[in-house]
């Protein structure tokens, strides 16, 4: 039998209106009713008229906004395709992406492009840039205004988001600490080269893997942390000059975050070739050649495409359904990868 909204409205003890409002995500409900009624339509599996939203989208088209890191850092090449994908199942349901693409050093940039999108009436925003207060601040506001947010790759803990789609990033760290400690004699010494701090999946996959090197009786020692904003002239500066004064000292590097190109070709460059044992993440390119030029020894794998088709696809069901993510953290699937994978 198909739940309509006068049965709900029945149920809850309210009118038809106000279920609608609850349905469709408007405001002017109590949460106390909002949460009796999305309980009662979640209870008989409401579903509402699809065909008959989708004819009034076509005239009126939802728009979400995406903010994300700029064009010229290829991991996220993978997710605009998993974005695309989704997006071309839900073009007969009036979907436009707006996007917006921020500098990832710069919070406010982030934060200005979150305010600017509520401003231009989009119907969701998709955002994956640093963790920093102002950001915090920006995606509750959305969310105080009835624009949900959902963050992917690198979370914004503490915010009003309704879920997040990524990698357990703290379980990428651990696990890039066992694969390290396999390879290593005791007392080495290792390099981590990540994005920035203020990134959370940039923070966790490093806490990650020195939780993991502790678990291993810190047989491992941590030299530095070199934070290069995943940019290739930022991170062969820093490698260059950190294997320049301590290439003795140096048994290996973990790219938590960053340009795996500037790794190779400073290791290249230096002649450590097989001396310096390297992990990474991703299976871009670069990772690739460095894998099959055996310079590389793993790299962990987080499908990304992925993370970009179930944003758009677990937001979209929101706004159009209303139905609530299930679950608060959805991680996409770990894999890890040496060079006879390839």
């Amino acid at each position: 039998m198909t739940v309509t909204i006068r049965e709900i409205a029945k149920q809850a003890g309210v009118s038809r209106g106000t279920v609608d409002r609850v349905l469709n995500d408007r405001p002017g409900v109590k949460p106390e009713v909002r949460d009796r009624i999305l309980a009662i339509a979640n209870e008989l599996n409401y579903m509402p008229n699809i065909a008959a939203k989708a004819l009034a989208y076509q005239k009126k088209p939802f728009v979400f906004g995406i903010v994300m890191p700029p064009k010229d850092i290829q991991f996220f090449e993978s997710i605009r395709s998993g974005i695309a994908i989704a997006a071309e199942e839900l073009k007969d349901l009036g979907v436009r992406l707006e996007y917006r693409f921020v500098d990832n050093q710069k919070p406010e940039e982030g934060a200005a492009a979150i305010r600017e999108l509520v401003g231009e009436g989009v119907s969701g925003i998709m955002f994956s840039v640093m963790d920093d207060e102002l950001i915090r601040e920006s995606i509750d506001y959305a969310a105080e205004r009835n624009v949900p947010v959902v963050t992917f790759n690198s979370d914004v803990e503490g915010s009003k988001r309704i879920c997040f789609i990524g990698q357990d990033l703290h379980k990428s760290g651990l696990v890039a600490a066992g694969l390290m400690n396999r390879v290593l004699q005791a007392d080495a010494k290792v390099l981590i080269v990540t994005g920035s701090l203020k990134f959370h999946a940039h923070r966790s996959r490093v806490e990650g893997f020195k939780h993991g090197l502790a678990q291993h009786g810190s047989r491992l020692h941590v030299l530095r942390v070199i934070e290069a904003y995943d940019r290739y002239a930022d991170t062969y500066a820093q490698l260059d000059q950190a294997l320049t004064n301590h290439a003795d000292e140096i048994d290996g590097i973990y790219m938590a975050t960053g340009d795996i190109r500037a790794c190779v070709d400073v290791i290249k460059k230096h002649k450590k070739e097989g001396s310096i044992r390297v992990v990474c993440n991703d299976l871009i390119p670069p990772a690739e050649q460095g894998l099959k030029e055996r310079i590389i020894d793993f790299t962990i794998v987080q499908n990304p495409e992925r993370q970009g088709y179930l944003s758009l696809r677990i937001l979209f069901d929101h706004v159009f359904a209303g139905k609530q993510p299930e679950a608060e953290h959805h991680y996409t699937e770990t894999h890890i990868y040496i060079p006879e994978s390839l």
